[in-house]
C-alpha cells in the first residue's frame, strides 16, 4: 500500500476548511519530493502520477496553496540536491536512505504510519524451521532470498553476517536470489526453494494471517524495528507554523471514525509524528556497516 499517499489524500478529504484558510493565510508554495524506487514494485509510475496529481490539486485548492508540485526522484542524490537548495517542502523516502544522504540538521519532524498491529514493521531475517537455523551463525552455505534494491535489507544482513564470518553475506550463502516482491520471498521459503529470507515483518504477519501454516514452517531469527518502510520529513526552511498545522491535522485523523475505517482497509492502525530523532537507529546501523566493511578490507588475505 502507498500509505503516505493515503494519508495525504485522507487529509485533503477530511479537512476541507482548514484554520489557515479561515485566517486567510496564503501558502505560496508546497512541493513534495518522493523517492519512487521505494514503491515502484507496488504501483506503476503512471498510476501513481494520476493519484498524486489528483491529491495535490485538491489539497492545494482547499488549503489555499498558490503553487504546488510533486517530483518523483529515481536517484536519492538528486533528491538531496533539490532539498538542500530549498526546492522541496517535504520528502518521502526509506529512512536509511534519508539517514545516509541528508543533513539531519536540515530536516524537521514529519509523519509516518503504523501497521495494523500497532507495532513497528521491522526488517526481519526469516529461516525455515526444518533447516536447524536458529541464529546467524547457522546460515553458512544455506540458500538466501532477499529484497532487490533494498539497502536496509543489505546493510542489516551484512551487519549480522560480517561479525560472524568476516565476509559479506554474498560470500557466505550457497546461493543468493534477489526478488522484487516480498510475498514471493515468503513463498520461496514456504515451498522449500530457499532456507533464509529477508522481508518486512508486516508482510510476513499479513501472509501468516492468510495461511497459518507459514508460521509453522518459518521463524524469525533477527529483527531490525522500523515504524514504516518510508518516512516523511519537512524541510526546516518550510515555515514552522505550517509544519505544526499539517502534523496536528494528520494526528487528528486517528480520532475520526471515518478515517479509522479507511485506515483499517489500508492495514494501518495509526498515523504518528515522525521526529528527526527516529533516524538515529539508521545512522547507527550505517556507521556499524561502514566500520565492518572497513575492518574487513583491512583483514590480511590468507
Amino acid at each position: 500500500m502507498i500509505k503516505i499517499l493515503f494519508i495525504l489524500i485522507l487529509l485533503c478529504l477530511q479537512f476541507p476548511n482548514p484554520v489557515l484558510a479561515k485566517d486567510k493565510l496564503i501558502i505560496p508554495e508546497f512541493s513534495i519530493g518522493w523517492y519512487f524506487p521505494s514503491i515502484n514494485n507496488r504501483i506503476s509510475r503512471t498510476d501513481f502520477q494520476v493519484a498524486i496529481n489528483f491529491w495535490i490539486t485538491e489539497f492545494s485548492r482547499t488549503h489555499k496553496i498558490e503553487h504546488s508540485n510533486i517530483t518523483l526522484f529515481d536517484h536519492i542524490e538528486k533528491m538531496q540536491s533539490a532539498f538542500n537548495k530549498g526546492q522541496l517542502s517535504i520528502i518521502v523516502a526509506p529512512p536509511l536512505l534519508i539517514a545516509k544522504h541528508f543533513d539531519l540538521s536540515l530536516l524537521a519532524d514529519g509523519f509516518a504510519s503504523l501497521s495494523t498491529t500497532g507495532k513497528p514493521y521491522g526488517m526481519v531475517v526469516l529461516a525455515r524451521k526444518d533447516k536447524h537455523i536458529n541464529q546467524i551463525s547457522d546460515i553458512k552455505n544455506s540458500r538466501l532470498v532477499i529484497l532487490k534494491n533494498d539497502e536496509l535489507a543489505d546493510e542489516f544482513l551484512d551487519s549480522l553476517v560480517i561479525p560472524q564470518f568476516k565476509q559479506p553475506f554474498t560470500h557466505v550463502f550457497s546461493s543468493v536470489q534477489h526478488l522484487h516482491k516480498q510475498n514471493s520471498i515468503i513463498h520461496q521459503l514456504f515451498f522449500d526453494k530457499a532456507d533464509v529470507g529477508v522481508v518486512y515483518l508486516e508482510t510476513f504477519n499479513l501472509m501468516a494471517e492468510l495461511n497459518p501454516q507459514i508460521k509453522n514452517t518459518i521463524k524469525i531469527i533477527a529483527n531490525f524495528p522500523i515504524n514504516s518502510p518510508n518516512y516523511s520529513f519537512f524541510n526546516i526552511q518550510f515555515p514552522e507554523q505550517l509544519r505544526t498545522y499539517f502534523i496536528a491535522e494528520i494526528l487528528k485523523l486517528n480520532q475520526s471514525a471515518k478515517s479509522q475505517q479507511i485506515m483499517s482497509d489500508f492495514k494501518l492502525s495509526a498515523l504518528i509524528k515522525c521526529p528527526v530523532e527516529s533516524l538515529k537507529p539508521f545512522v547507527r546501523l550505517n556507521k556499524k556497516y561502514n566500520k565492518l566493511k572497513q575492518t574487513m578490507s583491512n583483514e590480511p588475505e590468507l
